[in-house]
This record gives structure tokens, C-alpha cells and sequence, in this order.
């Protein structure tokens, strides 16, 4: 038997995380001259299911359309239920504005008119996030637009230089051994 490629070795140390929390709102625009998301791939299956959309969803500072675009949700949503309305949806939230320009978040779920995303992971200002967003619905005109309310709740690693007994003890964890493969 050949020499396993990776080792393990568990270590114990605390990780300085920061929390944040935001109520936002995604704005969703079917059909008009603001639309910003469309089906690439249509679908004649009850329910919809295999329907494949991408989306460019502006994500605002307040209820009205009219508010400041604060980030944009970039993704894509498949109806993922032979049944009823289910939406896988996987989304990056990359900020545009203010202190957070530039960092995202990467959430995904199956969507309803109210639910919960998970937070998988995030950049910049957001590295290694976790949470959640809860969402709900506030304003839905049917095949024209939605406004759901998004209540952000994560975790993350904040970007700070470590120490020289931090980074001692950076170079004692978990070895990893990947064969060269190109």
C-alpha cells in the first residue's frame, strides 16, 4: 500500500471572529426595462422544474426600488421541485459600497417566498464566513418584481497580521502533502 498523501494533526487554538449583522433588502425584477435576471434555460415541465435563471439583483439599503444599491446578488436559481415552487439559488453578495466595497458573501438554499440562506463563505472583509440570512418577502407584484427584506447575520475571520507566537504556531498545524501532479 503506498504512503497516504496528507497527514492530520489536530490543534488547539482560539480564532478571533468577528460578527456582523444587517437588514438589507435584494430587489428581484422580472420582465421591464430594469429586469435583472432571465431564464437561460425554459422549461415545459410542470412546476418548471429544470428551469435555469441567472440573476444580477440589486441588493438596497431600504424597501422602496428606489433606494442605494449597496451590493449586487450574482448567481443562479434552478427550479429544483417537480412539484411546487422551489428554488435552488446560489448567489455571491459583492459589495459596492461603503466599508464593505469590494468583500462578499456566498450564500445558497432552496428559496420560497420566506426562508433562510446559508452563509458558505465570503472575501475580503468577510474570509471565511459563516451564517445565515433570513429573508421574507415585503413587496411582490407576480412577473414583474419582489422586494424581500434580508436580515444578515455572519461570522467571519477578520484580516489582521498575526503575531510572532501566533505565526509559531501557525507553522506547527496540520501538514498536508499533495503529490505533483502537473
Amino acid at each position: 500500500m503506498a504512503a497516504p498523501y496528507f497527514t492530520i494533526a489536530p490543534r488547539q487554538y482560539v480564532l478571533c471572529q468577528n460578527e456582523v449583522n444587517m437588514k438589507l433588502y435584494l430587489h428581484q425584477v422580472v420582465q421591464g426595462p430594469n429586469q435583472n435576471q432571465v431564464a437561460v434555460v425554459p422549461s415545459s415541465q410542470p412546476a418548471g422544474f429544470g428551469t435555469i435563471a441567472v440573476n444580477d439583483w440589486t441588493v438596497i439599503d431600504g424597501p422602496n426600488p428606489s433606494a442605494n444599491i449597496v451590493a449586487r446578488a450574482k448567481g443562479m436559481h434552478i427550479q429544483a421541485d417537480q412539484a411546487n415552487v422551489g428554488w435552488y439559488t446560489s448567489l455571491l453578495i459583492i459589495f459596492e459600497d461603503g466599508r464593505f466595497k469590494g468583500s462578499s458573501l456566498q450564500a445558497l438554499a432552496i428559496t420560497a417566498s420566506a426562508g433562510e440562506l446559508a452563509i458558505i463563505g465570503g472575501t475580503g472583509e468577510f474570509k471565511m464566513a459563516r451564517g445565515t440570512i433570513k429573508y421574507k418577502t415585503v413587496l411582490n407584484t407576480p412577473n414583474i418584481e419582489s422586494i424581500r427584506e434580508l436580515n444578515i447575520q455572519a461570522f467571519y475571520t477578520p484580516e489582521t497580521p498575526p503575531t510572532s507566537k501566533e505565526t509559531k504556531s501557525l507553522e506547527t498545524s496540520a501538514t498536508v502533502n499533495i503529490p505533483n501532479v502537473f
